[in-house]
């Protein structure tokens, strides 16, 4: 089974990543298993094409921004609050119109909607308010448990930032 956790820059994506580590899971970064898909680089990003990573399939956990375009058995997306992610992305450094298309493209459920045009109803989204309660989310989803699929509306919270 391919369970691949995408989301938002700044949505909580690698933290997740790193405590699941911490518990002895195997995750890849999507970086890990698609080096064939990448096709240049743009503004310091790598760019990867779409196609190569739909056929991409390994077993386990892949985290990364994009790895809902991969052939995954499950997708979660982790969501947060516009607030979160607007301090995390100026810690790492990005400037500000960066950090608005990102807290837009959250906003407006960008990566929850094109995964669920792809994968339909295995897409989960989890709300990352507290890490802790997300990873035992995110445990549950990987133990095969059934949880409630919802989808977070955070389009009010662009609001503030205009």
């Amino acid at each position: 089974m391919m369970i691949c956790i995408a989301g938002t820059p700044g949505t909580g994506k690698t933290s997740i990543a790193g405590k699941l580590k911490e518990l002895g899971y195997e995750v890849k970064s999507v970086m890990d298993v698609a080096n064939e898909c990448v096709v240049g680089m743009e503004s310091g990003e790598l760019l990867l094409d779409e196609k190569c990573l739909r056929k991409i399939r390994v077993e386990g956990i892949v985290e990364g921004h994009l790895s809902y375009l991969m052939n995954c058995d499950i997708v979660i997306v982790l969501r947060a609050h516009l607030k979160e992610i607007y301090s995390r992305l100026r810690d790492r450094g990005y400037d500000r119109k960066k950090i608005m298309d990102n807290l837009e493209s959250e906003a407006l459920n960008v990566i929850g909607d094109e995964a669920r045009e792809i994968h339909d109803h295995r897409v989960i989204e989890l709300l990352n308010s507290d890490i802790n309660e997300t990873l035992k989310g995110v445990i549950d989803i990987i133990n095969g448990k059934e949880i409630e699929h919802k989808i977070y509306d955070l389009t009010e919270e662009i609001l503030d930032w205009y």
